[in-house]
């Protein structure tokens, strides 16, 4: 839900309708970063709906912020942090401004060129809301997410188990039987897809052959996203001890490094000498139990540690 699009009224009769989990998409406390990023809602509406969720007595809110948005400054970035630290979501989503081609902002600028923050200061943004946030108690439990004990976002573990999901409404994405496809995102085709489908007309059987190194892929990506990391047991019992081994000689650099940590099944951080003696049938798995990136170095460097991952599942 954004920021002035409701008032007390329309969240009181959501919640009796079984309502009971909201995002929140604040974004921003600064009204000229909310007006850079083309958000409808000012400042007051953002303290509004803050008040809002308070006063209805809403248990489970989550608040969404983008850093490195266009003229955003240190201090402003650190107060975005401790107005959400004082609003006390249970859950925080904070995301790095994506820049694409064929957007708006994709023909206005240019990653890492001013107005943008350059590359090093979105990484110190990254660092700041990582190190307040779990100053205030928040965990850390995604690289883009921050919840208090017990509020983690069940549908995002959804997605990032791998694990099969439904969606509803405009564009909405759904992964069923290991296949990913979308509903239609204007209103025109979405009707006329929702009378198909009460129709029996549409058919999604279609291509059942789930292509094992896509499956690994996705298992890698979605899990080194996560604090919990990958579990290499399981990762070995689905694709195989050669691909786990090739894996682990892969992040050797990064173990070394610090941006990669390999934990035991106690989840205890082993250090490099151990993970090199570990290297082998009976060590991984077992000494080698989970593998993960730390925070917030190994994070900032998700895109290149993941893509190196693709590499060795692609031999």
């Amino acid at each position: 839900m954004d920021p002035g699009t409701f008032d007390v009224k329309k969240m009181e009769e959501f919640m009796e309708l079984g309502v009971n989990r909201v995002s929140l998409g604040v974004q921003a406390f600064q009204e000229q970063l909310l007006k850079a990023c083309g958000r409808a809602h000012g400042v007051d509406e953002v303290n509004e709906a803050i008040e809002i969720m308070k006063s209805c007595g809403v248990e489970n809110w989550s608040l969404d912020l983008i850093s490195s948005l266009p003229n955003q400054a240190p201090q402003m970035w650190e107060e975005s942090l401790k107005l959400t630290i004082e609003a006390q979501p249970n859950h925080v989503s904070v995301y790095d401004l994506q820049v694409e081609q064929g957007t708006k902002f994709g023909t206005l600028y240019t990653p890492g060129e001013f107005p943008l923050p350059t590359d090093v200061q979105s990484a110190d943004f990254y660092r700041m809301a990582s190190s307040m946030l779990s100053a205030a108690g928040y965990n850390h439990y995604e690289i883009s997410s921050y919840c208090q004990d017990g509020f983690e976002c069940k549908h995002n573990f959804t997605y990032w188990k791998n694990k099969p999901f439904y969606g509803f409404g405009l564009g909405s994405a759904s992964y069923v039987r290991g296949m990913r496809f979308s509903r239609p995102k204007k209103m025109g085709g979405y009707i006329n897809f929702v009378r198909s489908l009460d129709n029996g007309m549409v058919d999604y059987t279609g291509n059942t052959n789930i292509n094992v190194g896509d499956l690994a892929s996705d298992i890698v990506m979605l899990s080194l996203r996560t604090a919990a990391g990958l579990n290499l047991k399981s990762f070995r019992c689905a694709f195989g001890y050669s691909v786990v081994a090739s894996l682990c000689e892969a992040y050797k650099p990064f173990i070394e490094s610090g941006h990669v940590l390999c934990l035991n099944e106690q989840r205890r951080v082993v250090t490099a000498d151990e993970f090199n003696a570990s290297l082998n049938e009976d060590g991984i798995g077992r000494g080698l139990a989970y593998i993960r990136l730390s925070d917030p170095d190994g994070f900032l460097l998700s895109n290149e540690l993941i893509s190196i991952a693709f590499g060795v599942i692609a031999l």
